[in-house]
């Protein structure tokens, strides 16, 4: 089959990114022509082209036909309907977070929709109109994210990967853990950036962060703690696994706190990082995952009716509304960084005027005239 895998940006590295590559690479193995498109290149289309995925910027590399594409963003979606208008087309729904990423509402433009969780899956379902929804599971590349040594009895290093942890929850992670003697580091949009991380997960012990950065350490055979932007659910275990994939490792299974963070230490088990790989081989193999795509893909017929419309114009709509969005977030972020270094002020500036009252209280104390009493 010729297959297109598309989204809008290739930019950075990030999970709905490395899922492209992930699938990409195990259709390749499957002896498929695949295509990664994007509307926009950069580090992470880089890293494809290392690796050997044929990828194609902008609509002029296309190649002049597919048997069908898949796609992460609303926008694409309706761009490739415009331009192969009986090609089946099956969206993957990457996140619930942002309207851009949520499968076009105007029907016959997808065939089916992909989700990697039971929570994507109630959110797909909750959408207006009626879509076939398929749940499979993260897919993971079982050969190249493996083990590279036993973690240690006592942790030593913990990884804070991914795009997310940021400001004052990094800072308590790095100071709860430092306290017992555990070095943080943080590899992501708010650390070093590193486009294929299992150097840095093999250097680590524990490795703390959400969704697919929680398999790829699983995979590796660290001790994974789930922890989010929004919220936690601490470490990975055998019996927490299937809640805790049900939810794509987003920290909504518990009501775990920031005040865990000491504590949760004491559970660390160095006989995690074995159950963990164990785990990933049995429920995330990429294989598997591409093989049920496949499965999926040759079931579908080419559309009966062609999709119509003022496709382009909704994919350029589509496309504003998110370059919208990007700055709401980007401006979001900045006032939240901002509060916080507001209350770090306060509290230093109340510090200071507490030690200025204390050295006020001394000197009016060594100045005081004293009484001498003749002998």
């Amino acid at each position: 089959m010729e297959i297109v895998l598309a989204t809008n940006g290739l930019i950075g590295i990030g999970g709905s990114e490395t899922y492209l590559l992930t699938v990409a690479e195990q259709l390749q193995r499957l002896g498929h022509e695949v295509t990664v498109h994007a509307a926009e290149g950069g580090a992470m289309s880089a890293l494809m082209e290392s690796r050997g995925v044929r990828v194609a910027i902008g609509e002029g590399a296309l190649p002049e036909g597919c048997d069908v594409a898949l796609v992460q963003d609303a926008g694409m979606a309706y761009a490739l309907a415009d331009r192969w208008p009986q090609t089946p087309q099956v969206f993957r729904a990457p996140s619930s977070l942002y309207d851009f990423q949520s499968p076009p509402q105007l029907p016959g433009i997808v065939a089916a929709v992909v989700v990697c969780s039971d929570r994507m899956a109630r959110h797909v379902d909750a959408l207006a109109g009626e879509r076939e929804i398929v749940r499979l599971r993260q897919p993971i590349d079982i050969k190249r994210m493996c083990p590279r040594g036993e973690i240690r009895s006592r942790p030593l290093r913990a990884l804070l990967l991914g795009n997310y942890v940021s400001g004052r929850r990094r800072e308590l992670i790095e100071a709860a853990w430092g306290e017992a003697g555990v070095e943080v580091i943080t590899v992501g949009a708010h650390g070093t950036p590193a486009p294929d991380p299992a150097g840095e997960i093999a250097a680590a012990d524990i490795v703390a962060g959400k969704a697919r950065a929680i398999l790829d350490a699983m995979a590796c055979g660290r001790a994974a703690y789930v922890l989010d932007v929004a919220g936690g659910d601490g470490w990975v275990t055998e019996e927490r696994y299937a809640a805790m994939e049900a939810d794509n490792f987003a920290g909504h299974t518990s009501d775990w706190s920031l005040d865990q963070l000491a504590g949760d230490l004491a559970g660390y088990d160095p006989a995690m990082g074995q159950v963990n790989r164990d785990l990933v081989l049995a429920h995330h193999d990429a294989a598997d995952h591409a093989q049920a795509l496949v499965a999926l893909f040759r079931r579908l017929s080419p559309r009966a009716e062609p999709a119509t419309g003022p496709l382009r114009e909704m994919a350029r709509l589509v496309r504003l509304q998110w370059a919208s969005d990007q700055d709401v977030i980007a401006l979001r972020q900045a006032l939240v960084e901002e509060r916080a270094r507001a209350v770090i002020a306060e509290e230093y500036a109340a510090a200071l005027v507490e030690e200025r009252e204390r050295l006020d209280a001394e000197v009016a104390r060594l100045t005081e005239p004293r009484r001498w009493r003749a002998r």
